[in-house]
């Protein structure tokens, strides 16, 4: 698989994600793993926390350089995170933040888990793109064209 192939196939799952069609999303995402070597799935994760980020700076606004961005789960609890979900918010904020070197550890130490482990890792980055792609639709459906502040 080339790097147009990967990189329309990724797109396609992630347009599938935020239409909430996640077993052609899931499918897709299979392709690109089988398909991937470690380097270019590495790629693959950096091009869902980059979606990911543009989201974030459509929904808040460009941050000053002393300004990191941090995600929480969505309804935190007493339970703590499954692992490929921790692993997500962590890689998504890392990237937001442009600390390529978490990133990087981040990646490895998910491609070091079981190979089950490793893909519902990347599939919780895609289903976590996604939910922030479809917060922003809702509101900027809701009348909001600018970015809303950022709650400091």
């Amino acid at each position: 698989m080339n790097t147009s192939r990967r990189a329309q196939l990724l797109m396609d799952a992630i347009t599938c994600a935020i239409d909430c069609d996640f077993q052609t999303a899931s499918n897709l995402m299979g392709d690109i793993l089988r398909n991937s070597n470690g380097q270019q799935m590495y790629g693959v994760c950096c091009g869902l926390a980059d979606a990911a980020r543009h989201t974030l700076l459509r929904l808040y606004g460009h941050q000053g350089p002393e300004i990191q961005w941090a995600l929480a789960p969505q309804s935190p609890d007493d339970e703590p995170l499954h692992p490929a979900h921790a692993f997500s918010l962590r890689f998504i904020t890392a990237f937001a933040n442009d600390d390529k070197e978490t990133c990087k550890a981040l990646y490895l130490a998910a491609t070091n888990a079981t190979a089950d482990d490793y893909a519902h890792s990347v599939i919780a980055l895609l289903g976590d793109v996604a939910r922030l792609a479809r917060r922003a639709l809702l509101e900027l459906a809701e009348g909001g064209e600018m970015p809303a502040a950022h709650p400091h």
